[in-house]
């Protein structure tokens, strides 16, 4: 445009002098706004580099892809530093100091005098936390930006390379980082995932107690597990300890996907570090939790399917090739067999016998069904190993 304007002064000596000063004037006022207010130019979106990140990781070409979660990290934090800059410079101004800390009065500034870079800057702090996050105040309007410029995603990724690497130092710190940064609005699906793979760290490490605490945390959102409603774990107990698997299955359900992982754990855990109460209380949520889906998923295939036992259940879902992978995936005559092994741990030999019975007695539990068979031999308990917990 520049270029052009000079063009036709030099070919048209009729214009004015005052009109090409006028023209190098308002071009330095606008350089001198435009390092006051840095526009937003153009630029690969950091969530377009990430994905390609994650494309790269899917294909096992982990040294791209961690360039690439570096750089769509990088990429973010210049992003909104930049619109942090933005805002901390028309606060700046005086007319604005006028303002306090009402954001309201800040925005109808913003759209009055056209500062349109700040204009999208807020924009984009309305879709990533919200409006009324921001409470009408300019100050955390303002914390906000710096919140935003932490990628918890590419510190997860990152983790997740570095993990695959075996660097589990290195991908724990960026797990644990990833969970720091963490907006309120994504915490509590990634926050669980989150200690999912910090625990899996900490038991690729064995470093016990640790797995023992993040998993632990999973749990801490459960109310049925955490107390608020300590009545109905009783009664399950009671039921499971008195009247047996088929029974307890049939009163109860219950359907937590995010912690049947972290029960199953624990249970096994604790089972074997000789707890056994609380290895048969998480064991016992684990095989509930598990059931509800099988159980849900038999009576939407046939409506009046009611439960009996485990064997009525498992011959209504023995097509059903999605719940048999569903199965292998939760471990679930694993699962089972250990609730067994605390039942008679805990005294509760009948029950256990159930339990390894129908193990013994299927046809699809292999290892689990063949350790059944030894248990209804001669039962045993199995020696505790001697490991530190998060209790100890």
């Amino acid at each position: 445009m520049q270029i052009e304007f000079f063009a036709a002064i030099s070919d048209n000596c009729s214009v004015k002098p005052f009109f090409a000063a006028l023209f190098i004037f308002l071009s330095g006022f606008y350089a001198a706004a435009q390092a006051r207010f840095p526009r937003l130019p153009p630029e690969r979106p950091f969530w377009f580099i990430l994905e390609e990140g994650k494309k790269a990781f899917r294909e096992g070409e982990y040294g791209v892809a961690l360039d690439l979660f570096e750089e769509a990290r990088a990429e973010r934090r210049t992003r909104y530093t930049r619109m942090e800059t933005i805002f901390i410079n028309l606060l700046s101004i005086g007319e604005v100091r006028k303002f306090n800390d009402s954001l309201e009065s800040v925005e109808k500034y913003i759209e009055e005098r056209n500062q349109f870079d700040a204009a999208a800057a807020m924009q984009e702090l309305y879709y990533r936390v919200g409006r009324d996050a921001l409470k009408n105040s300019s100050k955390i309007a303002l914390g906000m930006f710096g919140r935003l410029k932490e990628y918890p995603e590419a510190e997860y990724w990152i983790g997740e390379v570095y993990r695959l690497e075996g660097e589990w130092t290195i991908a724990l710190k960026q797990y644990r980082s990833a969970l720091a940064h963490l907006v309120d609005e994504e915490l509590p699906a990634k926050r669980i995932e989150l200690y999912y793979k910090i625990a899996g760290v900490h038991s690729s490490t064995q470093n016990w107690g640790q797995m023992e605490e993040s998993l632990n945390e999973i749990l801490k959102t459960e109310k049925l597990w955490n107390g608020t409603e300590n009545f109905a774990r009783q009664a399950m107990a009671r039921t499971l300890g008195s009247e047996g698997i088929n029974r307890f299955l049939q009163m109860y359900r219950y359907e937590n996907n995010d912690t049947e992982k972290a029960h199953r754990l624990l249970g096994e855990f604790c089972y074997k570090s000789g707890r056994y109460p609380l290895a048969e209380n998480h064991l016992a949520f684990a095989v509930m939790e598990q059931n509800t889906v099988l159980i849900s998923e038999a009576i939407r295939k046939r409506y009046n399917f009611s439960f009996t036992s485990l064997e009525e259940l498992m011959n209504e879902i023995s097509r059903r090739k999605d719940l048999k992978e569903y199965m292998n995936e939760v471990e679930y005559f694993r699962t089972l067999y250990y609730l067994g092994a605390a039942l008679h741990a805990n005294g509760k030999t009948a029950q256990a016998k159930g339990i390894w019975q129908f193990l013994a007695s299927s046809k699809e539990t292999d290892e689990w069904g063949r350790r059944a068979q030894t248990q209804l031999r001669a039962p045993f308990v199995e020696p505790a190993i001697g490991v530190k917990t998060a209790n100890r």
